[in-house]
């Protein structure tokens, strides 16, 4: 067994640290395409942005459908980035133009503008934006509003496939699956650019689970495959929700492994070592980031990251001291103050129970006794780390609740999880 499994930890290394050095070669590589087609279709798509406004919201009164096309063109601005610099500045600068505002030109109308640069780029080093080389190849041969098309349509399609495995491989995930999905606000996780990345990467982790869960545990390991998740998470998120791929998928572990059988004391080590794991790729990720800029750019850039830093985990905002608690009550706003999500909360957690009780009353017929899943406690230990996160996170949360909310999507995935696999049958 040591040597089995000092196997899967050789293969697991070796797959990050593939994987870190393919991250480094996207990065550089996206600069090596420059087409006048990309460039226009980034300018028409930062000016349609800016027409549209920074924050506006699909459905009127719900936070959870408001956009940030702020970061959108943010994310436009610097995937399209065609400076001077030399390209490993390039890769790990984070660089794009802005323009200083024009007479009477205001400061919104000046930052959606694309334009090439000249001299030297911003630098928004803190980020890996790992979604630049997929992004610049798009712009290629697509424009925004039919990019965003397509990322819906993908968004969607491997939504409709993971609700289906799940149906048949872990039915008792399904309700919490299912209102998780519809928490996160689809359509806005699918247009937006700055939603997309992590979106996309949480639903092909669920995909991957569940359907190929045993070879991945026999290659790399499930704490392998959730430390490359992490990685992932941070190549290509800028801070948005990404607890979603920690959450969704490690849900969707824990009642696999509930479904055959698994009890606490299976569950909780794994629950444990997939955590810490993902948190370490994470982390890991960043602070190899960190080193890279100050490698090319010098320690001193390094100083405005860590306040940057300490800003997001402190508990004031804009100068005003505010409860940690505060945050965490905005947030579960978005979502508890809005009639149609308490009624799809409702159907959730009245479905999972009902199919405990299902459980329950097929073990009596088969003359087996229905018992209290001691397992179960597992996804409700889970449930808890959102609400950690964003009191930890508390600046970020409160600035930004219109989409950290859905952090919090995992607490109630992970909840329904909890009551659909409450009983199991016991000889």
């Amino acid at each position: 067994m040591k040597r089995i499994l000092a196997r899967r930890g050789v293969r697991a290394a070796l797959a990050i640290l593939v994987t870190v050095l393919l991250c480094i070669a996207m990065n550089a590589a996206a600069f090596l395409i420059d087409t006048d087609t990309m460039r226009e279709n980034a300018a028409q798509g930062v000016a349609l942005l800016g027409r549209e406004g920074g924050t506006p919201q699909l459905i009127g009164g719900f936070k959870s459908t408001q956009l940030d096309n702020f970061t959108a063109i943010l994310i436009l601005k610097t995937a399209a980035y065609t400076g001077p610099e030399t390209l490993l500045e390039k890769t790990f600068g984070g660089l794009r133009t802005e323009l200083v505002p024009g007479e009477g030109q205001s400061e919104w109308s000046a930052f959606a503008t694309y334009a090439e640069a000249v001299g030297c780029g911003l630098t928004y080093t803190r980020y890996w934006h790992g979604y630049t080389l997929p992004l610049r190849l798009l712009l290629c041969v697509l424009n925004l509003p039919n990019l965003q098309m397509l990322l819906l349509l993908v968004t969607l399609l491997l939504a409709i496939a993971v609700l289906a495995r799940c149906a048949h491989r872990a039915p008792g995930a399904l309700p919490g699956m299912t209102a998780g999905w519809f928490l996160l606000m689809p359509v806005a996780c699918g247009i937006c650019l700055q939603y997309v990345p992590v979106t996309l990467l949480a639903l092909l982790s669920c995909l991957l689970l569940l359907c190929a869960d045993e070879a991945i545990g026999r290659t790399i390991g499930l704490p392998g495959f959730f430390a490359l998740v992490g990685l992932l998470t941070n190549y290509l998120d800028l801070l948005t929700f990404p607890l979603v791929t920690l959450g969704f998928p490690l849900a969707l572990l824990l009642a696999l492994r509930m479904e055959r059988g698994d009890g606490l004391r299976a569950l909780l080590p794994r629950l444990i070592a997939c955590g810490l794991c993902w948190a370490l790729g994470y982390a890991g990720m960043w602070m190899l980031k960190w080193a890279f800029v100050a490698g090319v750019f010098g320690m001193d850039r390094l100083a405005g990251i860590f306040e940057q830093a300490a800003l997001r985990v402190s508990s004031a905002s804009n100068g005003e001291a505010f409860s940690r608690l505060s945050a965490l009550r905005l947030n579960l706003g978005v979502i508890l103050d809005k009639s149609a999500y308490l009624l799809v909360l409702l159907a959730g957690f009245a479905s999972s129970c009902l199919i405990a009780l299902h459980r329950a009353h097929r073990a009596h017929q088969s003359g087996l006794r229905a018992r209290l899943q001691p397992g179960a406690l597992a996804p409700a230990l889970l449930a808890l780390v959102p609400l950690l996160w964003c009191l930890v996170m508390a600046n970020h949360a409160y600035d930004h609740a219109f989409f950290t909310y859905r952090n919090l999507t995992v607490t109630f995935l992970a909840a329904m999880c909890a009551c659909g696999y409450a009983t199991r049958a016991r000889s």
